[in-house]
């Protein structure tokens, strides 16, 4: 068929339903509609040419065997792990171009699908670590730095779990990596170093004296951090000098050397003989190890002139040409300038990772549950296995098992056995004194009493218990109840018992002597005050009663003129006698004999008003 504009051919097209011209785009029909039933046919047609792998995610629902249920298309394990592959295909490559080698991404998705074959590890925190790990061997493989701490943040997890999947992926597919980061040398280094500052003989040091006096207050801890972290921001660099592209143990004695000179913030002297002596660790000429301390040291002149706040090379000549030299020495401003730079590179590469963001990736974890910081240690655990046989097999955890459970269970089982018994013999045995009282003893004795079966279910067992019983719990368990008909309140405490939960014994020792000496100044004190004898039986007996009943009945009782015998008696009680007698009797009697009474209204005093009067003023 051709077109009717330019004569061109034209091909049949099901999208639009027509004819399209090759060469104008022409359509022969432009007046047809797509019905959703032609595509749903187009759909139909060409799922027969999908790779039957395809098939089950758009099929019909599949029956599920071990829920005796169904499941909805594409749930089933091998969709989940194909959209769980795809995406993090995407993820690796995602990573490995913010790390600008996008090249490495078929090798990365190689490794990682060998190791999750290999390993049987489930989708979830293990299969990202171990995308990471097979991401930093991609790397190593390419003689470049692993990048574990940058991999490590866009993964969101820590450099040191990224660290332990890398050890057990490459144990697991059995790789020869040689080390490209020259931070692995320097421990190796730090002993060689304190090795030749403490020789076993002085005669047998390598290092001038001057040197050692110099690097021997040093904390060789802070000076390896220092080297860890320069070695850190020089492999962060693409290609930075080609030198550093060496072996790294070279470079790694040149970092080590930067980093002594940057914890003294002066040049060291004797340069050749602390290279000779730091080369000779790994059987090395002293002029490979110089080398590399000129490229990096080269390498950190340049960063310094991007710091603002560090001095900058003033130089004599003209120009910075061979023939031009710096007012100070090079050494010397590097020297100072290294824990500056390392400080400015370090906020620098933050702002880059936060500037590029972290590469977001959804995995569909297992049904059996996701991964926990527990997987970090059994990432490691099927190296072992596959190495002695060929295939692994998962076992389960087994569940912890909890002794009450257990018991109460057992006692369900069997509610006849003698456990009870038993149990009760092994505490009657420990210290039957201390549970037995004289209210008991003539009825139970030493024979453990007679208790419900349903008791020790109550209580926990002695032997697995971490704290000992407690002397409620054992008499609880004893006398069949807790209750105060079974335990009285003074069997609740052993004798002392009370005390030490008020005063330790240390406390009461201290105390002693204060209440000692209280008690002999109360003593002293009685001892000093004079003793009094009433003046007679009758006067002791009647104590502080000041009322005489008689008059006050006939007070109340309206007999005799109140205020004719009020008068006349002016200046004595009721019964006659002196008011400053009576009160001098009433103290000695208080002395002798003391009487605390409720309270009760004042006796009759010698105010001149009837008793009508009286009432009627207070109320």
């Amino acid at each position: 068929m051709f077109c009717p504009d330019c004569g061109g051919s034209s091909v049949w097209d099901d999208d639009v339903c027509s004819s399209i011209c090759t060469k104008c785009g022409t359509l022969s029909d432009p007046a047809q509609f797509v019905l959703s039933s032609h595509t749903e046919l187009h759909e139909s047609s060409l799922r027969q040419f999908q790779h039957p792998s395809w098939i089950s995610s758009s099929s019909a629902p599949l029956k599920n065997i071990h829920n005796q249920g169904w499941n909805l298309a594409g749930q089933h394990k091998e969709a989940r792990d194909r959209r769980n592959s795809i995406a993090m295909s995407i993820f690796i490559n995602s990573v490995l171009t913010k790390l600008k080698n996008p090249g490495l991404s078929p090798r990365a998705e190689t490794i990682f699908t060998q190791a999750m074959t290999n390993g049987r590890y489930r989708w979830g925190r293990k299969a990202k670590l171990t995308a990471g790990a097979s991401m930093a061997i991609a790397l190593r493989e390419a003689h470049k730095s692993d990048s574990l701490r940058d991999i490590a943040f866009f993964l969101d997890d820590s450099p040191l779990s990224l660290s332990r999947a890398f050890v057990a992926v490459v144990s697991l597919l059995h790789f020869n990596l040689n080390p490209s980061d020259p931070a692995v040398h320097l421990p190796i280094l730090q002993d060689h170093l304190h090795s030749l500052l403490h020789p076993e003989t002085p005669t047998t040091s390598q290092l001038p004296p001057d040197l050692v006096t110099i690097i021997t207050p040093l904390s060789l801890h802070a000076v390896l951090r220092t080297a860890t972290s320069l070695s850190g921001i020089i492999s962060r660099q693409p290609c930075a000098i080609p030198v550093l592209q060496s072996p790294t143990p070279p470079i790694a004695c040149a970092m080590l050397i930067l980093a002594l000179e940057a914890e003294t913030r002066s040049p060291l002297p004797h340069l050749s003989e602390l290279a000779q002596a730091l080369a000779s660790r790994f059987g090395f000429a002293r002029g490979v190890v110089t080398s590399r301390y000129k490229a990096c040291y080269d390498l950190i002149e340049e960063w310094i002139r991007e710091v603002p706040w560090l001095d900058q090379f003033v130089y004599k000549g003209k120009g910075r040409g061979a023939s031009a030299r710096s007012k100070v020495p090079k050494r010397s401003i590097v020297a100072k300038g290294i824990k500056d730079v390392i400080q400015f590179q370090e906020e620098i590469w933050s702002m880059k990772m936060n500037a590029l963001g972290k590469a977001s990736i959804v995995i569909e974890a297992d049904p059996a549950g996701e991964d926990s910081e527990e997987d970090e240690g059994s990432l490691s655990s099927p190296i072992g296995e596959t190495s002695e046989a060929g295939h692994h097999q998962l076992h389960k955890k087994r569940k912890t098992k909890h002794s009450n459970v257990e018991e109460a269970y057992r006692f369900l089982l069997d509610p006849l056995s003698a456990k009870c018994h038993s149990l009760l013999e092994n505490i009657v045995s420990e210290d039957p004194g201390a549970l037995i009282t004289p209210s008991n003893t003539s009825s139970s004795g030493l024979s453990p009493p007679t208790v419900t079966l349903t008791t020790h279910l109550l209580g926990d067992l002695p032997h697995n218990s971490k704290h000992p019983p407690s002397r409620l719990q054992l008499l609880a368990l004893l006398r069949g109840g807790g209750t105060s008909e079974h335990i009285p309140d003074d069997e609740l405490f052993a004798k002392g018992e009370l005390e030490e939960l008020l005063r330790t014994n240390e406390e009461q020792e201290a105390l002693k002597p204060l209440f000692r000496l209280q008690w002999e100044e109360e003593v002293g004190a009685a001892a000093d005050r004079p003793e009094r004898i009433p003046e007679s039986g009758a006067e002791v007996s009647r104590g502080s009663g000041r009322v005489n009943m008689e008059a006050l009945a006939r007070i109340l009782g309206g007999e005799g003129d109140v205020d004719d015998k009020v008068t006349s008696e002016c200046g004595s009680d009721l019964e006659g006698e002196p008011l400053a007698q009576m009160t001098s009797r009433h103290v000695q009697s208080d002395e002798a004999a003391e009487e605390v009474s409720a309270w009760r209204p004042l006796s009759p005093g010698i105010r001149h008003y009837d008793s009508m009067d009286r009432y009627e003023e207070e109320y």
